[in-house]
């Protein structure tokens, strides 16, 4: 069976971020002194940072407690905790059918993580929650654009006087405001906002048929 890194990226890219780098460097550390039930629980930890669950105690109490309790610089928790969140965050990118199982622990060997720590990873990626964490993922990741607050327009019209050899030609006038709260002003003659007008509806109605074309492709096959 051909090596799916042949046709396919390590989900953490083909270079280690270098949070999961300091995380694992700290865990070879403390490989003596943080037993594997300690590691255990600070990815479950991660995992209740990834959905925001409110926990009983903050994340800093939790490792504050682990470092008095097992004698380890709070630092290197908080780097290797850094390291576990980076994991969930970096596997939950692609859609949930991309990354398979098998592939995701053959990725989590190659960055030399321990079995127990690759199987606590698969357990809560591939678990009940699976749904949960990527919908929690793809929304906090999705793109989010500004939306349209208020909208308001004014007609900027010149009278022509004795003093006048010329009528002036009307001004529309376009405020726009968003949920950021930015400001957008711009103004445009009467002329233009009609030709704004024309080439929209043209747009629409070619969109239309194209549509309209690609609906008969369909019923025909």
């Amino acid at each position: 069976m051909p090596d799916h890194h042949s046709y396919q990226d390590p989900f953490y890219g083909w270079t280690t971020p270098k949070a999961i780098s300091l995380c694992l460097h700290k865990l070879k550390e403390c490989s003596s002194s943080l037993p594997v039930e300690a590691i255990k629980k600070l990815i479950l930890m991660s995992e209740a940072k990834i959905l925001n669950e409110q926990t009983s105690t903050s994340s800093l109490e939790f490792l504050t407690k682990l470092s008095k309790k097992y004698s380890i610089s709070i630092e290197h928790l908080i780097v290797i905790f850094n390291g576990f969140v980076h994991v969930l965050r970096l596997a939950l990118k692609p859609p949930a059918a991309f990354l398979k199982p098998e592939i995701f622990k053959d990725d989590l060997r190659d960055l030399k993580f321990s079995e127990a720590i690759i199987e606590e990873f698969h357990n809560i990626l591939f678990g009940p929650k699976r749904d949960q964490l990527y919908n929690v993922a793809q929304e906090r990741d999705r793109p989010r654009l500004s939306f349209l607050q208020t909208f308001d327009w004014n007609l900027d019209v010149t009278l022509t006087t004795a003093s006048l050899s010329r009528c002036i030609e009307p001004l529309l006038f376009f405020q726009f405001r968003t949920t950021d709260n930015r400001n957008l002003t711009f103004e445009v003659p009467i002329k233009k906002f009609n030709e704004l007008r024309y080439n929209t509806a043209l747009l629409l109605k070619e969109m239309e048929e194209v549509d309209g074309k690609q609906a008969l492709k369909l019923l025909e096959t």
